[in-house]
């Protein structure tokens, strides 16, 4: 059974009790979106005029694939201006601070951090290792490159799925949940919306609706760790872990695989392997998942 609304949980939404007018969420999240656009547009102007515009617009391009380290630093730079329009949304519109979506701490953000990180981390090394068994992942840098990149890259990451986390169980899961009761509301529309913003034909052809459910799936989770725990600490964890291993460690060849040290054999040209691919990792989130709310019901 998923997550009730136990005291933690009602706790981590009261910053949103002030402010849970649906209106004000609707106009909260235009403002996100406007504010986003336009802070995204008046930085790819500018950097289009200081490279010029056939080398600007080829590093845009670049950046959307990510087959460089480069391009990949930049697409995660770009997730400054989403911070800085959520905190500008949420300040407008709602009259609180940034930090209210984070839920109270209580000394236990960072250990539910570290304990989800390191059962994904876990979990993501020992698939890693079955796969390795069955074929060699191809090696896409030497290491000593590949370390000094971290330097950059592990900070951008942590910013990345930060804002991603603030958005969806933070700002979305408290507004909701602070108007309705359901927790199929507070839980399943963020989750969703969060999986819908992965869908790209372009990239992912026959298989992007996969990848959307896969990523749905993952949102849910996120969010009952949310509820369960009371704050963002483990959501980030897993969120931030799964991200390390999928865009630092072993990427999908031909999409953002510029950053990793080994890339995977199968491709996103490769349709059926992919999907099988896919499939293997929807059924094991599930086992996983299923096993963790057996686990998470009986501890109450």
């Amino acid at each position: 059974m998923l997550a009730k609304r136990l005291e933690l949980f009602e706790n981590f939404i009261e910053p949103a009790n002030k402010s849970k007018a649906i209106w004000r969420l609707l106009l909260g999240v235009v403002c996100l979106v406007v504010m986003y656009f336009i802070l995204s547009t008046v930085a790819i102007a500018v950097f289009v005029v200081a490279k010029g515009d056939l080398a600007g617009n080829k590093m845009m391009m670049d950046m959307t694939e990510g087959r460089d380290p480069l391009s990949v630093i930049l697409m995660l730079v770009s997730f400054v201006f989403m911070f800085i329009a959520l905190l500008i949304a949420v300040r407008l519109v709602h009259k609180r601070g940034i930090s209210s979506l984070i839920g109270p701490s209580n000394g236990t953000f960072w250990r539910n951090f570290m304990i989800s990180f390191a059962v994904v981390i876990g979990l993501s090394l020992a698939g890693w290792a079955v796969y390795w068994f069955v074929e060699t992942p191809a090696q896409n840098m030497a290491f000593g490159t590949w370390f000094l990149w971290m330097i950059l890259a592990i900070p951008l990451l942590f910013l990345q799925i930060a804002s991603e986390e603030l958005i969806f169980r933070g700002y979305l899961q408290q507004q909701l949940a602070a108007r309705f009761r359901s927790r199929w509301v507070w839980m399943l529309l963020p989750a969703i919306t969060f999986g819908a913003l992965h869908y790209q034909p372009s990239v992912m052809g026959q298989n992007a609706w996969l990848v959307v459910i896969v990523t749905t799936l993952f949102g849910i989770i996120a969010a009952d760790v949310t509820a369960r725990t009371g704050n963002l600490g483990a959501a980030m964890g897993l969120h931030f872990a799964n991200n390390v291993f999928a865009i630092t460690i072993m990427p999908l060849s031909g999409t953002l695989d510029g950053l990793g040290l080994f890339r995977t054999v199968i491709g996103v040209d490769d349709i059926s392997q992919l999907r099988m691919m896919l499939l293997i990792d929807l059924a094991l989130i599930l086992i996983v998942f299923f096993i963790y709310l057996r686990w998470a019901n009986r501890r109450g």
